[in-house]
C-alpha cells in the first residue's frame, strides 16, 4: 500500500496575517473586560475615601447646628421644641470634591445641653449610600469675647454659648 501526499504550490501570502488577526480578536474578546473591572484594593480604598467624606459631612451638619444655636435662629428648623430636624441635600464635602445629603436633628434645642445627632450620606457605586453619623452632647456655657476698638479692647459677655465637651463626643456607623 502506498500513499501519495500531494502538494501543490500556489499563492498562500496573508495566510499567517489573518490566522493571527482571528486569534488576536478572540484574547481581545476574553481579556479587554478584565481590564475594566476594578481591583478589590481600589474598591476598599473607594469605600474607605467615601466614609471619610462622609464623617466629613457629619461634622460640618455639626457645626451648622453649633453656629444655629448661637447666632441663628433654629426654630425655622421642622419640628416642635422638643425636637429639630434639617435635611441639607446636595452638599459639597469640605476640602473635596464629594457631594453628599447631610440629615440633623438636634433633640431639646432649648436645653442646657442639646444632643445632636448629625448624618453625612454620600453616593457609592453600589445601590446603598455611604454614612457616618456624629452623635454630640453640646452644653451651654458663659464665654467673655475681647474685641479689638481702635487701641482698646472691649470685654463683653454674649449669650450662652454652645460648646462641646471632649468627653461626651461619640461617633457611630449605621
Amino acid at each position: 500500500m502506498k500513499v501519495i501526499i500531494k502538494i501543490e504550490r500556489g499563492r498562500k501570502d496573508g495566510s499567517i496575517l489573518i490566522i493571527g488577526m482571528a486569534i488576536l480578536s478572540f484574547l481581545l474578546v476574553f481579556a479587554v473586560p478584565h481590564l475594566f473591572q476594578q481591583s478589590p484594593e481600589n474598591k476598599v480604598t473607594d469605600k474607605s475615601a467615601n466614609y471619610s467624606a462622609a464623617l466629613s459631612l457629619a461634622e460640618a451638619g455639626v457645626e451648622r447646628v453649633i453656629w444655629e444655636l448661637n447666632y441663628g435662629d433654629i426654630s425655622t428648623w421642622k419640628g416642635d421644641s422638643t425636637s429639630r430636624t434639617l435635611t441639607i441635600s446636595s452638599y459639597q464635602a469640605p476640602a473635596s470634591d464629594v457631594i453628599g445629603d447631610i440629615e440633623i436633628r438636634v433633640e431639646d434645642p432649648d436645653g442646657e445641653s442639646p444632643q445632636v445627632k448629625s448624618t453625612g450620606r454620600v453616593a457609592y457605586t453600589s445601590p446603598l449610600a455611604e454614612g457616618k453619623t456624629a452623635r454630640v452632647y453640646l452644653e451651654r456655657t458663659t464665654r467673655v469675647e475681647l474685641e479689638r476698638n481702635g487701641y482698646n479692647w472691649v470685654c463683653s459677655f454674649p449669650q450662652k454659648q454652645i460648646q462641646i465637651p471632649a468627653s461626651r463626643v461619640q461617633g457611630s456607623t449605621f
